[in-house]
């Protein structure tokens, strides 16, 4: 008989939450000291198996080379780095004299300079700055003389590169 194997409900991560934080079922008939020890041992078999098996959808790497940088406004290019359908993380690198022009936020974003430095409308931010601004908000003109580096943390829904650049 060949029977495929149903995948797990729970990864062992959540399995291993699970088990820590429920309150013990009653067991009357195992004394307090077997029960403990039972939980003990289960709990270490959960650990040492979510030790030796890191879940590689945990986390991602995206290394300084890879990836494509899409222009998206007159000397300013944008690297796509994640985007789970909710939160977008990128990096927009301004050339020098690169611009991005007063604009309506379609969604919600954080920036932060890694390196060189900008105007926001008449506010010079650089490295090591952070700025927010929410949805449906006026984002002032972007200009940056000499060039910069900026990570942006924005909502999914905000236009992709190609709109932007579609639209501009």
């Amino acid at each position: 008989m060949n029977r495929k194997k149903n995948p797990p409900l729970f990864s062992d991560a959540l399995l291993a939450t699970i088990l820590v934080a429920a309150p013990p079922a009653p067991a009357t008939h195992l004394p307090a000291a077997r029960q403990a020890a039972m939980k003990k041992a289960l709990l270490k078999r959960v650990n040492a198996e979510v030790a030796a098996k890191p879940d590689i959808n945990a986390y991602q790497l995206v290394r300084q080379g890879e990836g494509d940088w899409i222009t998206f406004a007159p000397n300013v290019e944008m690297k796509e780095l994640r985007d789970d359908g909710q939160t977008r993380s990128w990096l927009a690198r301004f050339g020098p004299g690169g611009r991005i022009p007063e604009h309506i936020q379609s969604g919600d974003e954080e920036a932060f300079i890694l390196e060189g430095w900008c105007w926001l409308d008449d506010v010079k931010i650089g490295r090591g700055d952070f700025h927010s601004i929410k949805k449906d908000q006026r984002h002032g003109n972007i200009h940056s003389p000499e060039g910069c580096l900026i990570f942006v943390r924005s909502d999914s829904e905000k236009r992709s590169a190609a709109e932007l650049m579609a639209v501009r």
